[in-house]
């Protein structure tokens, strides 16, 4: 066979088959969606159905495109179960009667298989008032078959409630109550659901006023303080509300509690509002704002004084403030007292005074909150309180012709004092004195000394300090007393026994006798305030009978009613086995005086030996030292010793002559005149001798002691005038002489010896006895006038 004709039963073969194959029956076919929706979401049950108008009683097979891999129980159906993505498409069918015969393929309908959907919950207004509603649409984009559901909870922390409402699956719902709302949307059979819907609040607000007040109400603040906010709701209770805070720079606060406690940093604006605590959806409409200003730097508190001293009796007002602010208490300080507030010695005043009456370093500071926040300290201030001054009086025991000179002294010592002058006259009455201003001092002296003269018989003074216009005063000083021995035209005392060493447990009277029906007895003790018999003692008419119960000494003396002083006497009283009998009184030149030795329990059994001024006196069995006519060489300190004991010593006072007899004062004022002027000579001629004198001196820096030669207090003077005129210098005075001071009621307390003043000058000892005892009386007055107090002269 050719090609030609092979070509030509091929195609001839291929017609025919074409024929047979393209048999088309003539049926209408259609493709639906059960449920008829546009979008399909995923998740979704959709049916494609391939649907035959006209189907008779052919039976017939069915084609899809695309398959999709989906299979059906029905053979004209295309079921999908959890539709996905992949579902989309263009779905169409055709039907078959057998392989040749089908029909045409039916129209296309589109699948589209969408995301899951979130349900979208639309609010009219959020907050609505008490006895109000809002209308709320829930929606799932454009797609159709929907029925909503709708929940509902108090608050985040609730369970959420599903809400019934009048229309199964309404969309539009309209509430009264507020609350959280969400809602969802379904559709289909079985139930699909879209993703429930975001939170909506819807807020019942109640009308009441709301504000915030401040627990103190300052209008300025420090950083670091405590602060305390409240809110006020206008009737609306204290109960069953939460509390919700906002700061103008912070995040919200709540509390539960009305009130709010913090530290505060920085300025700004506050707000508060309330919640019902049943129903966090109700709530008040947030308050007006309350601002705070916040310093940051720490105040500093400020002190001021209305004097620097404090007057006698007064007191002195101190102010302490912190500015600009208000609200604060103030803490007071004194001294180093850093943590201990003030509170005694004050008085306490309102706007941050005080009254103190108390010297000393002041400083304060304010606080004020719960807890306490406090300022910076003050600066301090120094506040002197003016003390009653202190006098002393020198001496204490008066000398003839000796002045008195009074010292008042203030404690802190400052410009533009005067100083006023008194004596102190016994008020028995009053069991105290009165004070009368010395002649010519009412307008008192500038300087704080003052010298009395004339000074002859025992007396009290007092001073004080005053200063300002008007003037204020210090209090009077403690009296202050000069004594004397001599017995005086007014009132005298006496001692019974008469002397001055007493044991302890010794009964001892003191005689009070003068003109006057009235007396007391007073004494000064060592360390002791002044003090009546009546304290110490027995107090019967002018007489005070006491026991010595303990050693000491004490200077006494009477007071009458009258004021007068008598003398004074200083008595002694030990805790010994031995003591000195010696007369209590000062003894006048030319008197003959006795001095004895006395033991407490036993009696003498062998030499009693005195000294006068550590000087064997008399050693032998006598018991008394007799002096016919005491002279002043007899004045100093006795002692007696015996069987190995030995007593205290005590001082022999000896006056001179009264002063009742001129002729006797001016004859021994002559012969010691023309010894001086004497001796003033041989001075001269010996320093124009050079060469004839002896090579062996008189008097020598020894450094060897020789003799102790004891001097009472304010007689030193005296006493060597006498010696100059009656005593014979011998080679047992050269040497080095120095000196020591002693207490006036006590000798047997003393100070250190000073430094040694030697005497140089040479002379013969045969020859010229006159020539060194000026020069002698010169030394010991220049000595004396150095001192200016009792002495003990060690040569």
């Amino acid at each position: 066979m050719s090609v030609f004709g092979l070509f030509c039963k091929t195609r001839h073969l291929l017609i025919y088959l074409k024929l047979i194959s393209t048999h088309t029956i003539t049926v209408s076919f259609a493709v639906t969606l059960d449920p008829n929706w546009p979008l399909i979401y995923t998740g979704e049950t959709v049916t494609v159905r391939c649907e035959i108008q006209d189907r008779g009683p052919t039976k017939w097979t069915y084609e899809w495109r695309p398959t999709n891999g989906v299979t059906s129980p029905e053979p004209n159906e295309i079921r999908i179960i959890g539709a996905t993505r992949s579902h989309s498409g263009n779905y169409r069918c055709r039907g078959k009667t057998d392989s040749h015969s089908s029909t045409e393929w039916s129209n296309v309908v589109t699948l589209t298989v969408s995301d899951k959907p979130r349900a979208t919950l639309t609010p009219g207004p959020t907050n609505i008032p008490v006895g109000g509603s809002v209308t709320l649409s829930c929606s799932v984009d454009v797609s159709d078959g929907w029925k909503y559901d709708w929940f509902r909870r108090t608050s985040y922390y609730d369970y959420e409630n599903q809400i019934t409402t009048a229309g199964e699956g309404d969309r539009i719902i309209r509430v009264s109550q507020g609350g959280i709302y969400r809602c969802r949307g379904r559709r289909g059979r079985p139930d699909f659901y879209t993703d429930i819907s975001s939170d909506v609040s819807i807020k019942i607000t109640f009308s009441n006023s709301v504000s915030v007040t401040l627990q103190h109400n300052w209008p300025q603040m420090f950083s670091g303080e405590t602060i305390t906010l409240r809110c006020e709701i206008q009737d609306g209770g204290d109960t069953g509300w939460e509390y919700e805070w906002r700061q103008s720079r912070s995040t919200t606060h709540r509390t539960n509690r009305k009130s709010w406690t913090f530290r505060v940093s920085s300025s700004g604006d506050y707000m508060c509002k309330g919640t019902k605590t049943q129903d966090s959806s109700a709530s008040t409409e947030w308050s007006q704002p309350t601002t705070l200003t916040v310093t940051p730097a720490e105040p500093k508190a400020q002190i001021r004084a209305d004097s620097s001293d404090i007057p006698v009796g007064g007191s002195v007002t101190l102010s302490c403030s912190v500015n600009p602010s208000s609200g604060w208490t103030y803490h007071w300080y004194r001294g180093d007292r850093l943590f201990e507030p003030l509170t005694q010695d004050a008085v306490s005043h309102t706007n941050g005074r005080i009254s103190v009456s108390q010297g000393g370093i002041y400083w304060c500071r304010g606080g004020r909150g719960n807890p306490v926040y406090y300022t910076q300290n003050s600066q301090t201030v120094r506040i002197d309180k003016i003390s009653e001054p202190v006098l002393s009086v020198s001496p204490s025991w008066l000398s003839p012709g000796a002045s008195v000179t009074l010292n008042c002294e203030l404690e802190h010592p400052s410009a533009g004092w005067r100083f006023y002058w008194y004596k102190a006259v016994p008020d028995l009455s009053h069991k105290s004195y009165r004070y009368e201003l010395l002649p010519a001092r009412d307008t008192g002296t500038g300087h704080n000394s003052y010298v009395l003269h004339g000074q002859t018989h025992t007396a009290g003074h007092v001073c004080r300090a005053g200063r300002g216009d008007p003037v204020y005063y210090t209090d009077h000083s403690e009296p202050q007393f000069v004594w004397s021995g001599d017995v005086g035209p007014s009132a005298s005392l006496t001692v019974n026994p008469d002397r001055v060493q007493h044991f302890t447990s010794d009964s001892v009277s003191l005689s009070c006798e003068g003109n006057s029906t009235e007396w007391t007895v007073r004494r000064f003790p060592e360390d002791v305030p002044l003090s009546p018999c009546s304290h110490w003692g027995t107090m019967t008419g002018s007489t005070c009978n006491f026991f010595t119960s303990q050693s000491g000494s004490a200077v006494y003396w009477c007071e009458s009613g009258s004021g007068e002083f008598s003398n004074s006497v200083n008595i002694t009283v030990h805790n010994a086995d031995i003591l000195l009998v010696s007369p209590v009184h000062p003894v006048t030149e030319g008197q003959s005086v006795t001095v004895g030795c006395k033991f407490r329990n036993t009696n003498f059994v062998s030499n009693v030996i005195f000294y006068q001024n550590d000087k064997v006196r008399q050693n032998d069995t006598r018991q008394e030292l007799n002096i016919s006519a005491v002279s002043k060489s007899d004045e100093g300190f006795y002692k007696c010793q015996c069987s190995g004991k030995e007593s205290p010593q005590s001082w022999l006072t000896v006056t001179g002559p009264t002063r009742s007899s001129p002729p006797v004062a001016l004859i021994t004022g002559l012969v010691c005149g023309i010894i001086f002027i004497i001796l003033l000579l041989l001075l001269f001629r010996y320093k124009w001798s050079k060469g004839e004198t002896s090579s062996k001196d008189l008097f020598y820096v020894g450094g060897k002691r020789h003799e102790d030669m004891n001097l009472h207090e304010g007689s030193l003077l005296l006493h060597w005038r006498t010696m100059l005129c009656n005593l014979d210098v011998s080679s047992s005075h050269r040497g080095e002489y120095r000196c020591k001071g002693r207490m006036k009621t006590a000798q047997q307390s003393s100070t250190d010896w000073s430094d040694t003043s030697g005497l140089t000058k040479k002379t013969d000892l045969n020859s010229q006895k006159n020539s060194p005892r000026g020069r002698l009386r010169q030394e010991t007055v220049q000595i004396w006038q150095e001192t200016g107090s009792s002495g003990r002269w060690r040569h």
